[in-house]
């Protein structure tokens, strides 16, 4: 090592050389955290606000995930993509899109979906449809062949 002007040369090549691999890795791992925060929430959002929003759900999960150079999908998403969302959400929380329901991915638009089945008698003794005896058992489905027709004994007050 010598002094150039008063400064050693090897010294800065050195403390360059630290300078630059820790740079490198703050870049890294801020990249894979923002990677992991990026994804994260892309996933926690239900569909309807993708669709909405007119953004496709998987394609940014795998931009964030698969082609995270210097975490630049998962920064794009995070600045633009869930703007628009966030405003999504909060449009249609105040009703913006008109009546909507909850289920287990939160606010949906639109009535709730008719059931293919409609409503029907739990188990149990029901009055027999066709008048021969008293009661028959509805199994939930259908009607059994069992059947009952003794009339229940009115029980008074005990004394």
């Amino acid at each position: 090592m010598r002094p150039v002007n008063g400064i050693v040369v090897g010294s800065i090549g050195g403390a360059l050389f630290a300078v630059l691999v820790a740079v490198y890795v703050v870049v890294i791992v801020g990249s894979l955290a923002m990677m992991v925060v990026a994804v994260v929430d892309i996933a926690r959002r239900p569909d309807w606000q993708w669709k909405i929003a007119g953004q496709e759900k998987v394609l940014w999960l795998l931009l964030a995930i698969l082609i995270n150079v210097l975490a630049i999908p998962s920064l794009i998403y995070w600045f633009h993509i869930r703007k628009k969302l966030v405003a999504v959400e909060h449009a249609a929380a105040a009703g913006a899109y008109g009546p909507g329901h909850m289920n287990y991915a939160g606010w949906v638009p639109g009535a709730p979906a008719q059931s293919a089945y409609p409503a029907v008698a739990p188990a149990g003794w029901q009055p027999d449809p066709s008048g021969q005896h008293q009661f028959r058992w509805w199994d939930g489905v259908r009607w059994t062949e069992q059947t009952w027709s003794q009339v229940p004994t009115s029980s008074g007050p005990a004394l």
